[in-house]
């Protein structure tokens, strides 16, 4: 088994790897699975980098299924600029972005607009596209031997164990 999943008891920072995962789950009608992995750590506080799923059994015509962490697959946030508009000041003002490697749309092309009298659209050919890794900090905790961060007021996320996680999609 991959060393990043093996159970391990967790109960101070100098027991957190980097590579460490954490997933989180959440939702009222439906069950969401996150998973995130410790990038950089303090003496009190750790980075997570949001990581993809893999998907490793369907049931009940796809509403649900089971996940576990593709740690490999660091997820991104993406914002396209065009020059005069308001995300060219998001980007110079906001750390951490960068031109992205991929300069297509995630539907397989640059942004597009109506043209002047809404029959075409028209490919902004400028847009460029700017990336940074979806990493927020948190404060540590340790609770029954796994690290334990409070996300938001709302959601929580603990140490993964490497096992199958079930998430349902029934809203």
């Amino acid at each position: 088994m991959n060393a990043v999943l093996e159970a391990k008891e967790i109960n101070s920072m100098a027991d957190v790897e980097i590579g460490h995962i954490v997933y989180a789950s959440w939702g009222y009608d439906q069950t969401n699975i996150e998973f995130f992995k410790v990038v950089r750590k303090t003496a009190a506080m750790v980075e997570l980098q949001a990581i993809g799923q893999k998907i490793t059994d369907r049931e009940s015509a796809g509403m649900s299924e089971y996940v576990v962490a593709d740690a490999e697959n660091e997820l991104y946030e993406s914002c396209w600029v065009v020059a005069g508009q308001y995300s060219e000041k998001k980007v110079a003002q906001e750390k951490g972005w960068k031109i992205a490697r991929n300069q297509e749309a995630s539907w397989g092309s640059k942004p597009w607009k109506w043209n002047s009298d809404f029959s075409q659209r028209v490919v902004i050919e400028e847009a460029v596209k700017y990336e940074r890794a979806l990493i927020s900090k948190h404060k540590a905790q340790f609770s029954n031997g796994k690290l334990f961060v409070k996300m938001a007021s709302y959601k929580y996320a603990s140490s993964w164990e490497g096992r199958e996680l079930h998430q349902s999609h029934w809203a």
